[in-house]
């Protein structure tokens, strides 16, 4: 879940650093149409959001919360498995009415409990989109200072390009600076956070159960 869940949303930051990239370099071009030349920077923006501190910190605080989620998930299971396996051993000593009024409680139970599965998980991943933009946002700000030091007049994201000189690389200015300035970002609880109404994530914990609960779902 935490691989697949930080791909996804690692590749979110990274289409709006590189959208911001592209502004810069846009703006810079009109700018730069009076002079005789236009002098590119390229910044590693994959080397940043896996290198700085900032953003390591981001993500050692997001694998903390996804740890203590899975450990719950993992003991209510055992309890969910539990109660059906004991509700369907009660099943031939139970009047049918009663058997069904139980099964339906606990399929009531295994609703509401995949339902807060998946909100931690929503939650959870807004805390780290937002985490993570804060740092985006940052790397566009560092860029246009490093590239107005340096003479540069337009800076695109490295994966914008088929190739370029090594010359042009800033990344490492860039890495340094923003290092210094945003060492680390406030990653939110994501339970104070009100996620954002979003499908169910694929490949959502959820307790594998049968026995009395879809005995008498099938009823």
């Amino acid at each position: 879940m935490t691989t697949k869940l930080l791909s996804t949303m690692r590749r979110s930051v990274l289409v709006a650093v590189v959208a911001g990239m592209a502004s810069m370099t846009g703006v810079a071009g009109a700018q730069a149409q009076s002079r005789p030349a236009v002098v590119f920077g390229v910044v590693n923006t994959d080397r940043i959001l896996q290198d700085s501190l900032a953003a390591k910190g981001v993500r050692l605080e997001r694998e903390k919360y996804a740890q203590t989620y899975q450990t719950q998930i993992k003991d209510e299971e055992a309890k969910l498995r539990a109660e059906d396996q004991e509700l369907s051993s009660q099943r031939s000593v139970m009047a049918p009415e009663v058997f069904q009024q139980r099964a339906q409680t606990f399929q009531q139970k295994l609703a509401d409990f995949q339902n807060q599965v998946r909100d931690k998980q929503e939650r959870l991943d807004f805390s780290f989109q937002q985490a993570m933009q804060e740092i985006g946002n940052t790397i566009i700000s560092v860029s246009q200072e490093i590239a107005k030091q340096q003479g540069i007049t337009a800076v695109a994201a490295h994966n914008q390009l088929l190739f370029f000189d090594p010359g042009m690389d800033i990344t490492q200015p860039v890495l340094e600076r923003l290092n210094q300035r945003l060492g680390a970002v406030k990653f939110q609880d994501p339970a104070t956070l009100q996620a954002p109404q979003a499908a169910p994530a694929a490949g959502a914990a959820a307790p594998v159960v049968g026995g009395a609960a879809a005995k008498a779902k099938a009823k």
